[in-house]
């Protein structure tokens, strides 16, 4: 698991690799995010999150003064270290985070990341309900496989659907063309119906 550290001091970088030398995080260090390559985390001081560019599907942990915290949430972090901390603690709130957001979904077109409510796509983020999100989660966990329409009615309202109602329909509906108009190379057969059974991402 690598994480680029953005902007940081060498002697930050140098303490950092020496106390997790034994951690399963690889370091690396960065002038700024465009050059983190193939980071899994970026940990970003405070006052530089706001620079970052959105719709990475790369999270990042900012660390910085008390005060700093808040705004950093509302920046888009994952997590907030707060001064002083540890290599131990960024280890910990670092595993915590990536088993958070590794929910990353490879397709021919690009890659999916889903991080709460926003789906990360090649093409930028895309916001997406509540019920989308749960909708959209079970059927990329059985991908390849048929959902039956009753087991997506609990997945997003914890309760059977009426079998006159089409909810479900609906959502999924929406939910499709906000992939598709996101990543057109999705097509509108991302999500497919399956006649008598329900519906699956093949």
């Amino acid at each position: 698991m690598r994480i680029a550290l953005i902007d940081a001091d060498p002697i930050l970088i140098e303490r950092t690799r020496a106390s997790l030398a034994r951690s399963p995080f690889i370091f690396l260090a960065t002038p700024d995010a465009a050059s983190a390559g193939e980071a899994d985390l970026l940990l970003v001081p405070a006052a530089s999150l706001a620079g970052l560019p959105r719709g990475t599907g790369i999270p990042a942990i900012a660390h910085g003064p008390p005060h700093l915290l808040r705004s950093a949430f509302l920046a888009g972090c994952a997590d907030y270290l707060r001064d002083p901390w540890t290599a131990e603690e960024l280890a910990v709130r670092a595993l915590a985070v990536l088993a958070r957001v590794q929910e990353r979904f490879a397709f021919p077109w690009g890659e999916l990341a889903i991080e709460g409510s926003t789906l990360l796509t090649p093409a930028g983020p895309v916001a997406l309900g509540a019920i989308q999100s749960r909708i959209l989660r079970q059927l990329l966990a059985s991908r390849g496989q048929p959902v039956p329409r009753a087991a997506l009615a609990l997945c997003a309202w914890g309760r059977p659907a009426r079998a006159s109602s089409r909810a479900l329909d609906m959502h999924v509906a929406s939910l499709r063309r906000k992939v598709t108009g996101a990543v057109a190379a999705a097509g509108p057969r991302f999500i497919t119906a399956v006649r008598g059974e329900g519906y699956m991402i093949p």
